[in-house]
């Protein structure tokens, strides 16, 4: 699992094999530095291990996000159909940060995305 930041705000990614799924969990309150690697390591990261049917973002303990935030948000969003990724899922709890979420993902012409509630199991295997 590769991960940036802190325990405080951040993100990690791994990757499930089994599933052909790719796997980000974000958290906390990004500052600058934390934002602008987001996009960039994860689509990298997506890059350099082949095609994935799917990507699950896992964003239940995300707070919503600042400019910079959201636009990498929005950047990876873009980028995805360059990579292969075939589905896309995000996981929330905050209705806030699903909103900011959702609004970017439409503005970002992504309206194929699963939205989930943390309370509910993710299934990887859609």
């Amino acid at each position: 699992m590769d991960r940036v930041g802190d325990d405080l705000a951040g993100f990690s990614f791994s990757q499930d094999t089994s599933n052909d799924t790719f796997e980000v969990r974000a958290w906390g309150f990004w500052n600058v530095d934390v934002a602008v690697a987001f996009g960039s390591q994860v689509l990298a990261a997506l890059r350099a291990r082949g095609r994935w049917k799917r990507l699950v973002l896992d964003m239940s303990d995300l707070k919503p996000m600042r400019e910079e935030g959201q636009r990498a948000f929005a950047d990876l969003l873009r980028s995805l159909p360059s990579v292969g990724v075939l589905g896309t899922s995000v996981v929330t709890t905050s209705h806030l940060t699903k909103l900011q979420l959702a609004r970017i993902a439409t503005e970002s012409g992504r309206g194929d995305i699963q939205w989930l509630s943390a309370k509910v199991p993710i299934a990887r295997d859609s």
